[in-house]
């Protein structure tokens, strides 16, 4: 960083996705930008980790939308960044106590492969994907119309009644829910739309090397478009003057001007923390304080070696329940992501991650050392059913909590996906990309579209047009 300098056209506060894409198009347009970042690297949740020769993905292990026509292939694109995917088939496989199916990587195969299993709503099948696809196809253009106004104040669940009677199938249609965080009968119908027909009709993608290479693929087209990052520097104040962000000062008390702010940061911590003895409109900072944190993970990362055979163990959510209510909301999701990249571990040895569903939220958590200890032995018991005498192979055991997620991106609670995706904080309801300062933006997935790596990439991709169309 010995060519920083203290004025830039647009400072944006996060490395994570959306800040990446937002910068890297700010750039390429012949911005001067300058992007600052907390953690030592890019990629907010989209990072990986290494221990002993393995590397494992912290928290995203695949993503959607990077098909040549889809979100991330157009924005690779438009862009010029170029990097290896390998394509996911099946797409997930869910599973439950008594049965599973594995999700092709083909919407229309999808489509037949229910009608096949639930012969008596095969119509209304096709009417339901029919009108999801419609409804996600609204959500992209962002303008309100019929569909969107259908579905605004509709949970997920009650959109399913609206067209199954079949509780199994309601089951099978919800079961990726722990993509946004949010159970059926809480998540919003659009939010989920958003999410799942990305990966039903584009399929799910790995990045060949971890998740952090998609992270630092961008980054690094970011740097040669001449942009200017800052890693391991923490924003300590945001300063503002008349409606307008004027600049920021660091924890190490260097301050730097700019035309224009982008926050990719939780907006509590932006709006409560940061600011400088600035008079903020005080119904956007009520709107803040009112909206709720989407649940927060426990994860658990395992280097295993090469005696034991992890072919039977599919990648996708387990679901513990029988219930087909979902009133019990306890799911695993197991990935083996050294079958699909060899590369990640030594010596044909492999990985297994698990994301684990919390009832816990993080400030009822009172020893987290304890909760670490528990949650890893209720997790091992669970894989344990599924691949016997599994704790006689690994080699490498990690763990992340609430906390952890935390303190790598100091969002609020711990939070996995920004705010919940609850009816009440989707679409309008989320936050917008402008706000009370005529110069600062929002990006990222506090606020539209939502969660999800090919919604922020969206956000950021968005919020770059706003101000060069401006």
């Amino acid at each position: 960083m010995s060519e920083k300098e203290s004025k830039y056209d647009v400072i944006i506060l996060g490395a994570g996705i959306g800040g990446l894409i937002c910068g890297t198009f700010l750039a390429k347009s012949g911005k001067k930008v300058l992007i600052i970042e907390q953690h030592y690297l890019p990629g907010g949740y989209c990072t990986a980790f290494k221990r002993k020769g393995f590397t494992f993905d912290a928290a995203v292990h695949h993503i959607g939308g990077c098909g040549t026509w889809s979100i991330v292939g157009r924005c690779f694109k438009e862009l010029g960044i170029e990097i290896e995917f390998l394509q996911l088939d099946p797409m997930d496989s869910l599973n439950f106590p008594t049965f599973s199916i594995d999700v092709p990587a083909n919407l229309d195969d999808y489509i037949d492969l229910l009608k096949t299993n639930f012969v008596s709503e095969s119509n209304t099948i096709s009417a339901f994907f029919k009108e999801f696809v419609g409804l996600y196809r609204s959500t992209v253009r962002s303008k309100a119309n019929e569909l969107l106004m259908k579905y605004k104040d509709l949970t997920y669940k009650e959109m399913l009644d609206m067209f199954f009677t079949d509780e199994r199938l309601k089951m099978v249609l919800s079961a990726q829910w722990g993509y946004i965080g949010s159970p059926p009968h809480e998540a919003s119908a659009i939010g989920m739309c958003q999410m799942l027909v990305n990966y039903l009709k584009d399929g799910a993608f790995y990045p060949i090397g971890s998740t952090q290479n998609f992270a630092d693929a961008i980054t690094q087209k970011f740097i040669d478009y001449g942009g200017q990052i800052m890693l391991s520097s923490k924003v300590d104040r945001i300063w503002a003057k008349d409606k307008l962000v004027k600049g920021v000062i660091t924890d190490r008390g260097k301050e730097y001007r700019a035309d224009i702010f982008v926050s990719n940061i939780d907006p509590g911590q932006a709006f409560f923390k940061l600011f400088d003895n600035q008079k903020i409109d005080e119904s956007y900072l009520h709107k803040i304080r009112a909206m709720k944190e989407s649940v927060s993970f426990f994860l658990l990362y395992l280097g295993i070696d090469n005696e034991i055979d992890l072919k039977g163990l599919k990648r996708g959510f387990y679901h513990t329940s029988k219930d087909l209510s979902f009133s019990d909301n306890g799911w695993f999701y197991i990935s083996v992501p050294t079958r699909s990249d060899a590369t990640l571990a030594p010596n044909g040895k492999q990985i297994i991650t698990v994301v684990v569903s919390l009832k816990e939220r993080f400030d009822e958590i009172e020893d987290f050392d304890s909760f670490r200890e528990k949650m890893t032995k209720y997790t091992m018991n669970y894989l344990k059913t599924l691949v016997p005498n599994i704790q006689n192979h690994i080699d490498v055991v990690e763990t992340g909590t609430p906390k952890t997620l935390k303190r790598y991106t100091l969002n609020s609670q711990g939070a996995a996906y920004g705010w919940a995706v609850t009816v009440d904080q989707t679409w309008s309801n989320r936050l917008l990309h402008t706000t009370p300062f005529k110069n600062l933006f929002l990006a990222g997935h506090w606020t539209n579209p939502g969660p999800g790596i090919c919604a922020v990439v969206s956000s950021g991709w968005r919020v770059a047009n706003m101000i060069l169309n401006n």
